[in-house]
């Protein structure tokens, strides 16, 4: 038992240490044990008590709430009245460095001590009381160290992966907190600037951050960062206390332009991902352009030329069943280079602009399709790409890889 209790009383000395370095007490303090003194509610307030009867100066007696609110005060009860108020305020002294109000009942018996504006959020505090008895002294009595209420902590989002989350007009971040934020004012500010729509949810402690009509003008990614004050802070107090990243589309336009520069960018800044594990090949028939995503994430794009009217690209989903570097079409008797199948039949497939051999009867001296097919629907269902592009789809592409086509 005296060994635990020689123990207890050598981290009192290196707290007191510590706590007399914080508050640069300028006289040498010895304790020797922890006094537990239970705290009671007076009014708006926690309450210690001191005992300031007697003329020797007792140990310093060490109080600690948990957690108390950012505008509760603290109320001193003392079993003598003080002396020397003035000398008395002077004294007190708190850690972290803060501005105090005191407030004294006419007998001089309760301090109040409220911070000027209110207590710092999520912020451990120790104020220390010298005993003042008849006479202005500076031991101290009492130390009461407190922590203050938190911020709201995020438990989870609808947003998961930066890579692979995209929103849109009308969509909605949902923000789940750890508890209701009824106290604080809570505000999410997103950066490029999005237009929203913020309503906090007290039933399930949630915020909601609905993008509206100008999404259209910044596509890419956002930075959202919540920031929090309590009630009674002015706005400049606002604490960043999380932040999250998502993606942005352009809306498809109806009309893409002609110029294959403005359309590769218009395609690639709306067209999301709709497979968000692995490599996949999207082919808008529309745009007449192919992007490559992996794991959701845009790789390239690049005009192609797809099926005539009377001879349509089919639409659906496929993926690469074969893959020759050069293959001999059967139906059509020309050469297809970088040839890769999408349908298990071996009918449609994307391949690099045609070549023709000597004494085709369409080319009899032979020749190579002309690049100015590409961007146009001219195909008789396949995918076309110029030579760079379809070699470049070629290596990308294993066999398997999935292929969205609409």
């Amino acid at each position: 038992m005296l060994i635990k209790i020689q123990e207890k009383y050598k981290k009192v000395i290196i707290y007191s240490q510590k706590i007399r370095t914080l508050l640069t007490l300028k006289k040498k303090v010895f304790v020797f044990g922890i006094v537990a003194i239970p705290l009671t509610s007076a009014g708006a307030g926690m309450t210690i008590f001191i005992d300031n009867s007697s003329s020797v100066v007792p140990d310093p007696i060490f109080t600690q709430e948990s957690v108390i609110n950012l505008d509760e005060n603290i109320n001193i009860k003392f079993t003598l009245p003080i002396q020397d108020i003035k000398h008395y305020e002077s004294v007190v002294a708190v850690y972290p460095k803060t501005s105090l109000i005191f407030a004294w009942n006419d007998d001089k018996t309760l301090l109040t001590i409220t911070p000027k504006t209110i207590w710092k959020p999520q912020t451990k505090y120790s104020i220390a009381f010298p005993h003042n008895f008849h006479e202005a002294s500076t031991e101290y009595s009492s130390i009461f160290s407190f922590e203050t209420i938190s911020y709201p902590k995020v438990v989870n989002t609808n947003i998961k992966d930066i890579n692979n989350q995209y929103i849109n007009d009308g969509d909605e971040i949902v923000i789940a907190f750890d508890k209701n934020i009824n106290d604080f004012d809570v505000h999410a500010v997103v950066r490029p600037i999005l237009d929203t729509q913020q309503f906090y949810n007290k039933n399930d402690n949630t915020l909601h951050v609905r993008i509206t009509n100008k999404t259209k003008n910044y596509r890419g990614y956002h930075s959202l960062t919540l920031f929090a004050k309590y009630k009674d802070q002015d706005d400049a107090q606002f604490y960043p206390i999380n932040s999250l990243t998502f993606n942005t589309l352009l809306p498809r336009p109806d009309i893409y332009p002609k110029e294959f520069d403005d359309r590769l960018e218009i395609a690639k800044e709306s067209t999301e991902p709709k497979i968000k594990i692995g490599k996949y090949i999207d082919v808008n028939l529309k745009a007449q352009i192919t992007t490559l995503f992996e794991d959701g994430k845009f790789v390239a794009n690049f005009v192609d030329s797809t099926g005539a009217k009377n001879t349509p690209t089919p639409v659906g989903e496929y993926k690469i069943y074969n893959k020759h570097p050069y293959a001999l079409s059967d139906m059509f008797g020309v050469y297809l280079p970088y040839w890769m199948a999408f349908t298990s039949d071996g009918l449609y497939g994307f391949h690099g602009l045609i070549v023709w051999p000597k004494g085709h009867e369409d080319m009899p001296q032979g020749g190579k399709e002309s690049k100015k097919n590409i961007g146009n629907a001219v195909s008789a269902g396949c995918v076309r790409h110029d030579a760079q592009n379809s070699e470049f789809l070629y290596n990308w592409t294993s066999i398997g890889t999935k292929v969205i086509i609409y």
